[in-house]
């Protein structure tokens, strides 16, 4: 594992001793850790660097917060979801 030195201000010494403190680890550890999470969350941001990947993803994070309404009727419910779904496929075969 390639090896890093480095010269940080005294003053972040205590900062740096407590974090690693509360995630039961050295300050070392806690670096190491710090930088994997960074890369990780950078990489994460490459997967949506297409735009409309990112709105489709907040849209759906936003329809989860809700509300939500209450299926009273589900057979009336599959009815609806099933005619909309056939005046599509009927939609598109009368286009192609």
């Amino acid at each position: 594992m390639p090896q890093l030195t480095i010269d940080l201000p005294e003053a972040a010494m205590p900062w740096l001793t407590r974090q690693a403190e509360n995630e039961n680890t050295t300050p070392e550890r806690f670096l190491i850790s710090h930088v994997l999470c960074s890369m990780a969350r950078d990489e994460s941001e490459l997967i949506y660097a297409d735009p409309a990947q990112k709105h489709l993803e907040d849209i759906l994070e936003e329809r989860l917060k809700g509300p939500f309404i209450e299926i009273t009727d589900l057979d009336a419910l599959k009815e609806r979801v099933m005619a909309k779904a056939l005046a599509r496929v009927h939609q598109r075969s009368c286009h192609a």
